[in-house]
């Protein structure tokens, strides 16, 4: 466990409210929580809990908000109505699509997968767009943004894979293809953004980039199967994450400023249904004011643990 962790607490438990370490009484009253609430925690995540796994997030203090101030994402109705802004999106993403699909991964998700496994957990709501948690082994996941795994015809809503769509726009593209190739081989990788997003490198124009029609519509565009800037989350999705807080006791909320709407009203949810929520976070989060414990300190420094402590309490691996 890291010694220079912080975590600050707030609510029922009678701990210190100043800053201190991650102590052995922090982690039991998490490990607490979890016992309390045996197979009715539902887990709400976000950036934070993939940056260790090196996907860059939004707004922690290496976020891409705080180190680009000038970053501009692409907007939903852009992306659905320009030409060019799809040919922005899809030539700044087939730089950077490639790491991300290569991310593993890390020691929170797998804490996830051991929760659930020993009947802590419930189930988990994920923001996060990389697919991590599924891949780590959890099973009841909904993505409340969607996957960049896929992409979607914007017609027929036909749906393909992510990993296909790349081999189509490597071959639509040469020049771009062995420019990514030289800088494999030479090491050199431009900035990663949250969603697979790079900056430009300078030798190119998006003006020149192509991407396919839809292969079974023949006039449709593809977006990727995530909820954009501006976009919103489909009704389905909505009504199946108000569904899972309303079948769940507590909600423990882990490496996210739940600064969009979409999961901040699932902890606003969660308190006027009466239930008890954790917050594990470094900084403000929007949900703070709800939360019952806030706990502020760094995902891999807790969560980790106490799996562990449970799972051995069950003389689980």
């Amino acid at each position: 466990m890291s010694n220079v962790a912080k975590v600050k607490i707030q609510g029922l438990y009678g701990l210190p409210t100043t800053q201190t370490p991650v102590t052995a009484a922090v982690l039991e009253t998490v490990a607490a929580y979890f016992r309390r609430h045996r197979g009715r925690v539902l887990g709400l995540t976000g950036a934070g809990v993939s940056v260790p796994s090196g996907i860059p997030d939004y707004r922690g203090s290496s976020g891409t908000y705080r180190v680009h101030g000038h970053y501009r994402p692409i907007l939903h109705h852009e992306l659905v109505s320009q030409h060019a802004s799809r040919q922005r999106y899809w030539a700044r993403s087939f730089f950077g699509i490639r790491p991300a699909f290569h991310a593993e991964p890390n020691a929170i998700h797998r804490a996830f997968v051991s929760l659930e496994r020993t009947e802590h957990l419930a189930g988990l709501i994920t923001q996060n767009v990389d697919g991590l948690h599924l891949t780590a082994g959890s099973t009841n996941v909904l993505e409340l943004h969607g996957t960049l795994k896929s992409v979607q015809c914007l017609s027929c809503k036909q749906i393909e894979s992510r990993d296909s769509f790349q081999g189509v726009l490597e071959t639509l593209n040469p020049g771009w293809t062995e420019f990514h190739r030289s800088m494999a081989r030479s090491g050199v990788e431009p900035a990663r953004r949250p969603d697979g997003d790079v900056d430009l490198p300078p030798e190119l124009r998006y003006e020149d980039f192509a991407y396919p029609k839809c292969r079974q519509c023949h006039t449709g565009d593809y977006m990727p199967t995530v909820v954009f800037f501006g976009g919103n989350v489909s009704d389905a999705v909505r009504s199946q994450s108000h569904r899972m807080v309303d079948d769940a006791s507590a909600l423990f909320v882990c490496g996210t400023s739940l600064a969009t709407f979409s999961a901040y009203r699932l902890v606003k949810q969660a308190r006027e249904q009466g239930k008890e929520i954790m917050v594990v976070n470094f900084g403000e989060t929007r949900g703070d004011k709800e939360a019952t414990v806030k706990l502020e300190a760094a995902a891999e420094d807790i969560l980790p643990h106490v799996a562990t402590m449970l799972a051995q309490e069950l003389g689980c691996p």
